[in-house]
């Protein structure tokens, strides 16, 4: 049961859904703010499991359409292994993409289109990411989409203000996600010379997490530090020679986490600030477990 247990877990990616976790509680915090009410913490989690399950399709769908590559270049992936078959992987990923449409329809209907888009988009980046570096937009725009849905969930209701603040917070995560993404994509000496730069780019839309309100307490301040240090130390890994390109996009990847607990520290308050820092230690110590890329 471990073995079986383990190889799905690898396939999916499970040590980077914390990070999913958090995005959907930055997006329902700015729905609530919108809503002038506080979220359900059930609505919260069953909107996590609903992205939870579109991420692990996602990621198993990339390692099913990828695997010939992997053959090569990555043979210890379940499926180029042969731990998993590709008809077991599809069915597979089927079924999370019903579940995942099935729970949106029941519990948020009103979502369910954004849901189809974001199910789309995952798949088109799947086929598309090793045809076309633009891919990195697709990537970007899923988790982007974690966001609008997650507020939308909250607050189904077209307001200036909603509008606003979701495109900004959603934007500024898009541009993190495909800096990284860009970085990550590097296969090559000459192309990481490149997006070196793009480590310190990542660290520059820190501060702008601020511009969805002015941080009224420290907590915002204390987060924001933490998450500068950290993207420095992620820089560095970049910037060094030989750059260790692995070893930053792992610590970027959980500090998609300290970004949520910034966007919460900002516009909610220190506790759930807190709950996405404590996703951000777990996705780091997950990382130690089941690889993230």
């Amino acid at each position: 049961m471990y073995k079986l247990i383990r190889k799905y877990a690898e396939l999916t990616r499970i040590s980077n859904l914390p990070t999913c976790w958090t995005n959907v509680l930055t997006g329902c915090a700015i729905g609530s703010i919108a809503a002038s009410q506080p979220v359900a913490p059930l609505r919260v989690v069953i909107l996590s499991a609903i992205i939870s399950l579109f991420y692990m399709a996602g990621m198993a769908l990339n390692d099913l359409l990828d695997v010939g590559i992997d053959r090569k270049q990555r043979p210890e992936r379940p499926i180029a292994s042969g731990r998993i078959s590709p008809k077991a992987a599809m069915i597979f990923i089927t079924v999370l993409f019903a579940t995942a449409t099935a729970l949106l329809l029941a519990y948020f209907p009103h979502c369910i289109y954004l849901g189809a888009l974001l199910a789309a988009v995952i798949v088109l980046y799947d086929v598309a990411h090793k045809k076309t570096s633009c891919s990195v937009v697709l990537m970007a725009l899923c988790r982007a989409l974690i966001y609008i849905i997650s507020a939308y969930a909250v607050f189904a209701e077209s307001t200036r203000g909603f509008w606003i603040d979701t495109a900004v917070a959603s934007s500024i995560l898009a541009l993190y996600i495909g800096f990284l993404t860009l970085v990550a994509r590097s296969e090559n000496k000459q192309q990481i010379d490149r997006r070196r730069w793009l480590s310190l780019a990542i660290m520059l839309l820190t501060p702008a997490a601020f511009a969805l309100s002015l941080p009224t307490t420290i907590y915002p301040c204390i987060v924001a530090v933490i998450l500068l240090i950290i993207l420095a130390r992620a820089a560095i890994f970049v910037l060094s020679e030989p750059p260790q390109v692995k070893q930053a996009v792992l610590t970027w990847l959980a500090c998609i986490c300290l970004l949520d607990s910034l966007f919460l520290a900002v516009l909610v308050g220190p506790v759930p600030a807190g709950v996405a820092g404590l996703c951000f230690v777990l996705v780091t110590l997950s990382h130690r477990r089941i690889k993230g890329t």
